[in-house]
């Protein structure tokens, strides 16, 4: 079935639909986004996504088309993880749900972790220095 005549949206006609985030409409929700980090509630960016209208995985999006956007998403993860971690130390946020929202979307972890060789722990520190000496230790 062929477009009505005239349609500037059909098929083959232009471009096709016009661009709905434009340039101007990110630098727009950048600002927005700095605004929304005033508020006292503001924690979760998912909240502000849904607040606005659209789906959370649009954040990602924004920040790839719109360099303006990327600084202010780049900006609000340090943000968040400063203030989950000072709430959490002012006993203002759950200790565990903290925990948990660090280690998944800010890359914290409670233990450090070691590869090697368990059974000969210096052959670690003597491949490190020249990738070789290790031998020098299973030989013996």
């Amino acid at each position: 079935m062929a477009a009505p005549k005239g349609n500037k949206y059909a098929k083959n006609h232009g471009e096709g639909a016009p661009e709905k985030y434009t340039h101007q409409w990110l630098e727009n929700e950048a600002q927005a986004f700095l605004e929304w980090m005033n508020f006292p509630t503001s924690l979760y960016f998912k909240s502000f996504a849904l607040e606005r209208g659209y789906s959370p995985q649009r954040l990602s999006e924004f920040a790839e088309k719109s360099e303006v956007f990327s600084e202010v998403l780049s900006r609000a993860k340090f943000w968040q993880e400063s203030k989950l971690v000072n709430g959490a130390l002012m006993r203002k946020y759950d200790c565990g749900m903290t925990k948990f929202v660090l280690a998944n979307h800010h890359g914290w972890m409670e233990k450090s972790q070691i590869s090697g060789d368990a059974t000969n722990p210096l052959s670690i520190i003597l491949e490190r220095i020249d990738g070789k000496t290790k031998n020098v230790i299973d030989e013996e």
